[in-house]
């Protein structure tokens, strides 16, 4: 017989053995004496000796490994068994064991003064102390393994009948006992039962710690309950009241257990499909079988008889019922599925939302991303449980599964794939979208009324289940849906859903079972409506090995860190069969029951419990009661809230009962929640299920719900769709604009110029349950070290951090993403407002950015004295405002905001101004509050209707200071009266007609125009996400003309817009990295407007699995050049070579290729780099020496800096252009001969050309294009040939050999580079001077006495040591005006143009701007001078340009930034067409004079004759353009003023460079004039045709009047026609 002894089931026989049992981890058998040396297994053979214990099984061998032996026992295997530790087995550090050993762990076992004392001395605890160790170490530190472990010495103490004395407390090792008992350290040895009543049992046994009934309660079963509900005893077997039992072995009776033990039996047979059998444990009718239906993706239906469909529906359907049940003992149930569009669709496809099931009286709701369910509208933790096994609804891997005692099985990912699984016994009896279960697939489109149909549409449409006041939409399947062929054979491939029946994938063992076609097609549909969402992918993938894992079959790992890795919460890991069975919190088992069957899912960390939902320290598990759980220190009500409970994780659920709702409340369910709510005086009556026994009552709806509801400090309430809400009562602003000037929340206004990252504003001291955030600045110079801006904005909330950085209008980072956004379900929405970013959350928290220098953050009043920084502590007191972080009272402003700094040693920043810091005149403070400036804010009627609501006093005055600063930059007044206009629309006030009137015009970017009150936002690309709300006043946007659509931060046409991945939005050809590890490189394809994903081969942490990290190759000076790898040698080929390509077919790269261009220059031994070329996303950009610090784009030359959607940025870096692209290739040019190539690691091993392949070995660097090796460095620099030059070398060149003293004068200047006394002299420990001296060498000696080869040689060296960060010296440099040589110049130059690329660089050697000044182009002109950006180009103040290919849109560079555009068309004899990469309407032709050699002259009109005159004349004149080539190359004078080359004239207009040894002149207008030794070619455009005059002639077409005289009258003398065009004034 079996009986309870403690909390252990004891088992005795007649001949004296007992086994016993605690249902968790303590077991025990006991034998008599007559076995002695007649047993074996694991508890050894009972002979008295210790030493043969360990005897293998079959043989008279004991074994020295107790793993040994106890895997000879093994009797069978269990899924997931193991034999003993494999791999890293843990040990028990010495630290852990001196914890584990205390008394607060297992030491309580040793205490000699503890709980167990009279016990030590019968049984030796020292075992039981190790063991205990040994477990808790091994659960690192696990409290419920502990407590188990101590019970073990308890229990063995009590077995003997030593006293023990209690040990547990509510802190530690508590006991949670069922209803109607209590914890007794010393309970009944026999406990009285019900069974016992019947059946008088004598117990000798030992008291034993365990849960004792309460007075009056008796056990039945495992439950107290008061005698009159013991059960009955039926053929000497216990059964509780109620229960039904079969006692035959055919089931052919059934029987009930009754009121007062009565047992009442009926005739029985199980139905058909079913077979009586024992299910754990107990007799029943159990199905023969079963089926399973399924609902994935987009809706695909398959039902139980195997019939597949697409239904797209998106209203809630009957997926399966019970039908004709009549007659049967079949348990009637529903399944409801609700479906809804999809989300980030265009198309008519839906997607599952939430899955319910009735049965039994209840309904219970899963609903998508929520981890709750809702049972008869409650919100109720998993796992739960109705009657212990009725209905189980628990997390199995990454299902959530519903699960009835008969067999019905709901399983629902709560996104993607829902299953009904309903037993054989329901054959021919289901009906709805599941079909009717009867073995054939042909008939499953049944309709409610017994039809049958064809029409799947019709057939969806009719399982429709209407739901009062809730409209929805049946989408039709139609041709919409289908997938692109091109996109089908890439998301067929493994990369995507092609894994499903890769025959070598890790499912192959699955296909023979489960078919993967059904699931391939309907993943391959789902991920091309999805836009190529990877995500939907990994869904369609999780749904195939969810099959086949329920089917039993055993797949392979199919997870990676960069394809569908699944993301754990804290304490879990991922796991492909994963067990929480293994490891719940205490009261769970019976729910969360042992499977057979694998799921891959999180499983927990050692050390953690599984609570249902998560993994979780013991003490955090929580409360378990009536198969609900609850969450520790959670709140509830029960009945009809006639108790209220809190869960003590210690104690249990404590419950007050009676409890009666307050007065002026009354019980009742809101948003599934069931409480005591206030109600109002007028009670219409609505019908809902409020308790877990299902009793409906009418719950009073509230006629007034704000009536009695009462709202913390500072709220108000407010009824929002019928509900009460609490709700700011007011709201408080701080900003910062301009220089910045600051404006607190409570009103304190102050300046402060640093340039470092600031607190603007973070929550501090005790929330009182605020949600936490912060939110900083970051400022920088712009022009001068006088005054600064914000350039970089961070809000951190909700453990996501949001940063907006200046210029970069649409996006916010990380991964430049574009705006909108909503993120974490909609908690934080980022969206564009107008000229404004705006990042609001669902606390109220509000932050403005105009990504420029205004930012504005708004609170709610919640917030009232819980926040503190630069913003203030919003208390409503300004004269406390300057508190630092410490809570100390600071004397000065600039003292207060330094402390406020979020990095003490934040480089290269400052929290004031060095010295001579600017003060404003007081004659400058009067001119600029006139109304010529600022007094515009507090004088002009285009301002007045918002005074009595923004006072206009502050903005003045922050307009003054600005003003004064920045020497009256009318751009500073146009901001200033922005950020005014923009505080009067935050105040509900729209000023007009200030723009136009006072001549600060919106810089609106191509296809777009300005509305100073648009009615709506602006329409973005098709996007799936809802537009930002259009309520409130209308914003002043630059909105895109119509046809045009806004996609990131610019106007496209429709077809030019970009793709939606993962609820985010990319421009056409934009490229990311879409995993942590950089192994997923992601484009927006342009020709399929989709995402496309590639995988790189990664190791886990993220590195590329061969190769090294980043290299770069350099080609400079003769040139010489050193590969990625690092080999060095010398080539002087004069063609156009390939520098480095792609040349692999890795379709996660990017293509690309770099040409070199060399040439002579004035030798024929060596060449130098002329010119770069760069292929990439589709353009080509040259950067030549023939356009300084200006590059050829697709041959239209562009200032520097310029961008390219996203993609790639090219902008000054000293005296180098650099290039830079979206996934890592950096390209240098120093327009002279230096030239650098950089490239991630992701390319390494697959690029090709002079640079070498990137592999990270010399030995194959001379690899020509078919592979073989080049014998000598010619040889493979002719093998990388590209192209052609007029000039270009056919074989190798000349060698010419530099004397001796030629060597000796360049070792002499190069040793300048290696001298160890030099200038150099720091860096040579990190950059080795040899191989840049020799080179240094090689060049000088070829160029005797030219010293720009001599520079341009140690430059080279240079550049490496500034990389390196070693700081040398300063040297004479030619920069523009108005700037200065630096040796540092920083990375990040401050320019007029309006780069929106993050800038991250090193400093390098170049030109800087005078204080007061910025780039403009090539020049350095005041911040008032500044240009446009527009189009992504920068244009000059004042520039006249074509925004189109045709020359039909002339657009010119204006006020405050702005471009104004006009239609316009060619002259009659004009072409649109590039002039020296210049687009314009040009002269049909053009005229060319040259003049050589004695000198020849040959004349515009082709006349040839000689003139030897030896002063200075006029060649070609309409007016004398004053300047004079000097032969002392490469110098020349501009109005007597020598000067360097290359050089920019007259704003850009004029160019003079330097190609090889010669000079030439270029002007915007055609004209261009080419001086060499002895040769000077004029050539000027068509439209001076008969407008010249000068030796050069006069230009009309007829060579015989060439000889025309300055006075107009034409000669036949030569010498005399020369020397009347004698130029005095140049002598």
């Amino acid at each position: 017989f079996s009986i309870y002894f403690g909390w252990s089931a004891v088992v005795q026989t007649s001949f004296g053995l007992t086994v016993a049992f605690d249902w968790n981890s303590i077991g025990s058998v006991s034998v008599p004496s007559t076995y002695m040396a007649a047993v074996c297994g694991l508890c050894g053979n009972y002979n008295s000796k210790t030493g043969d214990d360990l005897m293998l099984r079959g043989t008279n061998f004991s074994s020295s490994s107790p793993d040994n032996f106890g895997e000879s026992w093994k009797v069978a295997d269990v899924p997931g068994c193991v034999n003993a530790c494999s791999g890293n087995c843990s040990t028990c550090e010495a630290a852990h064991r001196q914890i584990y050993a205390s008394a607060d762990y297992c030491g309580l076992i040793l205490d000699p003064n503890g709980p167990f004392t009279e016990c030590q001395a019968l049984l030796d605890p020292s075992l039981f102390f190790e063991n205990c160790v040994y477990d808790v170490c091994a659960y690192l530190g696990r409290k419920d393994i502990l407590c188990q472990a101590i019970s073990a010495y308890m229990s063995a103490c009590q077995d003997i009948g030593a006293r023990v004395y209690p040990w547990r407390t509510a802190d530690f090792c508590g006991v949670q006992c069922p209803p109607h008992s209590h914890y007794d350290v010393c309970g009944p040895g026999c406990p009285a039962t019900c069974y016992g009543l019947g059946l008088p049992l004598s117990c000798q046994r030992p008291c034993k710690e365990s849960c004792v009934c309460d007075q009056g309660f008796i056990l039945s079963g495992d439950d107290c309950v008061p005698f009159s509900q013991c059960g009955c005893l039926y053929n000497a077997q216990y059964y509780s009241q109620g229960q039904v039992f079969y006692p035959g072995s055919l089931c052919q009776t059934e029987c009930r257990c009754m009121e007062n033990g009565q047992v009442v039996c009926r005739n029985f047979s199980c139905g058909p499909y079913e077979s009586c059998v024992v299910v754990n444990g107990v007799r029943q009718c159990q199905p023969v079988g079963n089926a399973v239906c399924q609902a994935s993706g987009d809706p695909h239906y398959l039902s139980f008889d195997g019939f597949r469909y697409d239904f797209q529906g998106g209203c809630r359907y009957m997926l399966s019922q019970s039908c004709g049940l009549q007659g049967t003992s079949l348990v009637p149930f529903s399944v409801e599925v609700e479906n809804e569009r999809w989300p980030n669709s265009y198309v008519k496809v839906s997607v599952s939302k939430q899955v319910s099931l009735a049965v039994f009286g209840y309904t219970f709701v899963l609903r998508r991303s929520t981890a709750q369910i809702l049972v008869n509208g409650l919100l109720t933790n998993l796992p739960w449980s109705l009657n212990d096994t009725k209905v189980r609804i628990y997390k199995e891997g990454t299902n959530y599964v519903m699960m009835t005692d008969f067999g019905l099985r709901v399983t629902y990912d709560l996104w993607y794939y829902v299953t009904v699984t309903v037993p054989s016994s329901y054959l021919n009896r289901t009906c709805g979208l599941c079909g009717n279960y009867d073995g054939n697939p042909r008939n499953d489109l049944v309709l409610p009324s017994g039809n049958t149909t064809t029409d799947v549409n019709l057939f969806g449409k009719a399982w429709k289940v209407l739901i009062p006041g809730v409209d929805c939409v049946d989408f039709d399947s139609g041709p919409d849906a289908d997938c692109n062929p091109k996109l089908r054979a890439i998301f067929e491939a493994p990369t995507y859903c092609g894994l499903i029946s890769d025959p070598s994938g890790p499912f192959a063992a699955c296909h023979a079972v489960i078919d993967p076609s059904g699931y391939l097609q309907n993943c391959v549909f789902d991920v091309c409506v999805s836009g190529g969402s990877s995500t939907v992918a990994c869904h369609g993938v999780a749904a195939y090995a969810s099959k086949c894992q329920t089917a039993g079959v055993v797949i392979k790992k199919w997870r990676t860190d960069s394809f569908c890795p699944l993301s754990c919460p804290q304490f879990m890991h991922y796991e492909l069969c994963a067990d929480t069975a293994a490891a719940t919190c205490p009261g769970l088992t019976d729910i969360i029951q042992y499977s057979s069957r694998c799921a891959e899912g999180c499983t927990c960390d050692i050390g953690y419990l599984f609570n249902g939902l998560s993994c979780v320290p013991y003490e955090d598990c929580g409360c378990m009661r009536d198969g609900r759980m609850f969450k520790p220190n959670e709140v509830v009500y029960l009945g009809q809230c006639q108790q209220r409970c809190v869960c003590d994780p210690v104690k249990g659920l404590i419950c007050e009962s009676p409890y009666i709702c307050p007065n002026g409340t009354q019980c009742g369910v809101r948003a599934g929640i069931l409480g005591c709510f206030l109600i109002g005086e007028k009670f219409p009556v609505t019908r809902s299920c409020i308790a877990v026994l299902q009793v409906c009552k009418p719950i009073q709806s509230l006629a007034n719900p704000c009536q009695y509801m009462r709202c913390g400090r500072n709220e108000i309430c407010r009824v929002s769709a019928g509900q009460a809400m609490c709700v700011p009562a007011y709201s408080a602003t701080c900003w910062a604009r301009g220089d910045p000037h600051y404006f607190t929340f409570d009103g304190f206004y102050y300046d402060f110029q640093g340039t470092c990252t600031y607190t603007l504003s973070q929550t501090c001291g005790p929330l009182n349950g605020l949600e936490p955030f912060s939110v900083t600045e970051s400022n920088d110079n712009r022009g001068s070290t006088s005054y600064s801006y914000v350039r970089e904005v961070e809000v951190k909330v909700y453990g996501i951090t949001i940063t907006i950085q200046k210029y970069q209008w649409g996006q916010v980072t990380v991964q430049k993403l574009y705006l909108p956004l909503m993120l974490l379900d909609h908690r934080v929405q980022v969206q564009q407002v107008g000229s404004y970013a705006v990042v609001q959350t669902d606390f109220g928290l509000q932050l403005k950015y105009d990504w420029n220098s205004d930012v504005n953050l708004q609170l709610p009043g919640q917030y009232y004295q819980h926040v503190c920084g630069l913003c203030g502590n919003f208390n409503g007191n300004q004269s406390d405002e300057l508190i630092g972080p410490g809570g100390v009272q600071q004397a000065t402003v600039i003292q207060w905001a330094s402390s406020w700094r979020t990095n003490a040693s934040e480089p290269g920043c400052r929290d004031t101004c060095d010295s001579n810091c600017p003060v404003c005149s007081s004659d400058q403070q009067k001119l600029y509050n006139s109304d010529a400036y600022c007094g515009v804010l507090s004088t002009s009627d285009l301002f007045k209707p918002c005074s009595s609501k923004v006072d206009p006093a502050v903005f003045q005055k922050t307009c003054v200071y600005d003003l004064c600063l920045s020497n009256g930059n009318h751009r500073m007044l146009c901001d200033a009266l922005q950020s005014y206009a923009s505080m009067c629309r935050m105040a509900d006030v729209v000023l007009l007609g200030w723009r136009e009137k006072f001549n600060c015009p919106m810089r609106c970017q191509p296809n777009s125009h300005y509305e100073g009150c648009a009615t709506s936002f602006n329409t973005t690309c098709p996007t799936p996400q809802q537009q930002p709300n259009r309520t409130g006043v209308c914003v002043e946007a630059c909105v895109c003309d119509p046809g045009f659509l806004l996609s990131g931060s610019t106007c496209v046409p429709a077809a030019q817009c970009g793709c939606y991945y993962e609820g985010h939005y990319y421009q056409l050809g934009q490229g990311f990295w879409a995993d942590k590890y950089q192994c997923r490189w992601c484009v927006c394809d342009p020709g399929l407007s989709v995402v496309i994903c590639h995988y790189a081969p990664c190791l886990p942490d993220g590195a590329v699995v061969d190769g090294p990290t980043r290299a770069t190759c350099e080609a400079f000076g003769d040139p010489h050049y050193r590969t990625f790898d690092g080999l060095a040698f010398d080539f002087q080929g004069t063609s156009v070579y390939q520098l480095v390509a792609l040349c692999s077919n890795r379709t996660y790269l990017v293509p690309f290729n770099v040409t070199v261009q060399n040439e002579n220059r004035g030798r024929s031994a060596v060449s130098f780099t002329r010119a770069v070329t760069v292929s990439v996303f589709g353009v080509v950009i040259t950067i030549t020496r023939e356009y300084p610090r200006q590059v050829l784009v697709s041959m239209l030359l562009m200032e520097l800096p310029l961008e390219m959607q996203n993609m790639l940025v090219i902008h000054h870096g000293g005296n180098a252009a650099v290039l830079e692209t979206s996934f890592g290739l950096r390209v240098t040019f120093d327009w002279i001969s230096t030239l650098r190539v950089t490239l991630p690691n992701s390319y390494s091993g697959a690029v090709c050309g002079l640079c070498g392949n990137f592999n990270g070995s010399t030995q194959d660097d001379m690899a020509m294009p078919g592979g073989s090796l080049a014998p000598n460095a010619w040889v493979l620099g002719q093998s990388w040939q590209v192209g052609g030059t007029p000039d270009s070398s056919s074989g190798p060149p000349p060698t010419q050999n530099c004397t001796a003293a030629q060597m000796e004068e360049a070792k002499r200047l190069c040793s300048i580079i290696s001298d160890p006394a030099g200038p150099f002299r720091a860096c040579h420990r990190v950059v080795a001077p040899g191989p840049y001296e020799n080179d240094c060498v090689f060049d000088t000696c070829q160029y005797p006495g030219l010293q720009s080869v001599l520079c341009d040689a140690v430059a080279a060296y240079l550049y490496y040591c500034i990389i390196y960060a070693v700081l040398l010296f300063s040297t004479a440099q030619f920069c523009p005006p108005h700037s200065n040589y630096s040796l540092c110049v920083p990375g990040c130059v401050q320019t007029c143009a309006s780069v929106s690329w993050s800038c991250s660089r090193s400093c390098a050697e170049g030109c800087q701007c005078e204080p007061g000044y910025v780039f403009s182009g090539q020049a350095c002109v005041p911040l008032a001078d500044c240009g446009c950006f527009y189009g992504g180009r920068y244009y000059r103040k004042d520039q006249v340009f074509y925004s189109d290919l045709r020359c039909q849109v002339k657009c010119r560079c204006g006020e405050n930034g702005a471009v104004s555009c006009q239609k316009v068309s060619c002259g009659p004899s004009e072409t649109c067409g590039l002039v020296n990469g210049v687009l314009g309407c040009r002269p049909r032709g053009n005229g060319v004079c040259t003049a050589t050699g004695d000198p020849h002259y040959t004349s515009f009109d082709g006349r040839v004759f000689d003139f030897q005159g030896v002063c200075v004349y006029t060649l070609a004149a309409v007016a004398v353009i004053n300047f004079i080539l000097s032969f002392s190359f490469p110098l020349c004078q501009v109005n007597s003023e020598v000067i360097n080359l290359p050089a920019v004239l007259n704003s850009g207009r004029i160019l003079l460079t330097a190609v090889g040894l010669s000079v030439n002149l270029r002007t915007d207008f055609g004209l261009q004039v080419f001086h060499s030794f002895g040769r000077v070619v004029v050539q000027v455009p068509s439209n001076y045709n008969n407008s010249m005059c000068g030796l050069c002639g006069n230009y009309n077409g007829d060579p015989s009047d060439d000889f025309l005289l300055p006075g107009g009258n034409r000669t036949t003398d030569v010498d005399a026609f020369g020397q009347a065009w004698f130029s005095p004034q140049w002598h």
